[in-house]
């Protein structure tokens, strides 16, 4: 097997294609889940060497920039996960309220799910919008009056 002959000029545009594909993939300007922390140490090294540093300093440059972004994906998942932990608890609350009423669509008794009126005809997740609007108006006026306190 001969060796190929060093070629400068297709070493530089083959570098110049992976900076290229690697700050779209690391671009800071992408909501941080499509950030990729593999890319963006890896367009670290290249910078950081090419630039003359010190091939250590290179590779601890580009393991804090991975880390870095590492750290904020997992704060935004986090966040993520709380909000939607607050929202199906407030929907789990909602629906709790709906139920304490029949459903004047399915004729579900107060306390049941709603019955689906598709093929299946089985329990639904969520009460029909007939019974969300009942519970909600008997709620409103069982609820006191916010200037007096009084419930009408």
């Amino acid at each position: 097997m001969t060796e190929q002959p060093f070629n400068a000029l297709q070493f530089a545009r083959d570098l110049e294609r992976l900076r290229a594909d690697l700050e779209h993939a690391a671009n800071e300007y992408q909501p941080i889940e499509h950030q990729s922390p593999a890319a963006a140490g890896f367009l670290t090294v290249i910078n950081e060497l090419t630039a003359g540093i010190d091939y250590t300093t290179a590779v601890a440059r580009a393991m804090a920039s991975h880390s870095a972004i590492r750290e904020k994906q997992r704060e935004h998942n986090a966040a993520v996960r709380t909000q939607e932990e607050l929202d199906q608890a407030a929907l789990d609350a909602e629906e709790a309220v709906t139920r304490k009423v029949a459903c004047p669509y399915c004729g579900a008794e107060a306390g049941l799910s709603c019955v689906g009126a598709g093929r299946s005809g089985g329990l639904k997740k969520k009460s029909h919008a007939d019974r969300f609007r009942l519970a909600r108006s008997l709620n409103d006026r069982t609820t006191p009056d916010s200037a007096t306190g009084d419930v009408p």
